[in-house]
């Protein structure tokens, strides 16, 4: 019995442990993580949902990165992308990673630094692959729209 309390207890604590979320504060700006393939996340209640012409995001708690947009172009071309983006804690970016791996922060967020409506950015989008990530640390209450216009 008392081997059995001391597995349970062992166990337990590497649990406790393993549920830290640090991990996301330590790669926010790292961008060899950024331009992974593989997402990395922890989240809570999350919706995700197309809409005219691009995304919504509404999240709780959000720590980590997470790709919201994906696509493979046969040639480059300018995309004029609109973002309205609001958080009640944290910190959070939306990045846009080209084919090349280069990252560009297209906005970034706090709750001092929420939109009130959108911003628009215009994105030179390479041949190949194109991906927007999500990336923050401690956000909670993530209030987020990313609309999409080709600007050839």
């Amino acid at each position: 019995m008392k081997k059995i309390c001391i597995l349970f207890t062992i166990v337990l604590c590497l649990f406790i442990t393993g549920c830290s979320n640090k991990f996301a504060e330590n790669e926010y700006d790292s961008v060899e993580k950024i331009i992974e393939s593989e997402d990395r996340y922890a989240k809570e209640s999350s919706v995700f949902n197309p809409i005219d012409g691009g995304y919504s995001l509404v999240v709780s708690k959000f720590d980590g990165r997470q790709t919201l947009w994906t696509d493979t172009l046969e040639e480059s071309q300018s995309v004029e992308i609109e973002l309205s983006f609001a958080l009640t804690e944290g910190q959070a970016k939306i990045v846009h990673i080209d084919a090349e791996g280069n990252v560009t922060t297209l906005i970034e967020c706090t709750p001092e630094t929420s939109t009130d409506g959108y911003v628009t950015k215009t994105v030179s989008m390479t041949t190949g692959e194109n991906r927007i990530k999500i990336v923050g640390f401690d956000c909670k209450n993530i209030d987020l729209k990313v609309l999409f216009a080709i600007s050839q």
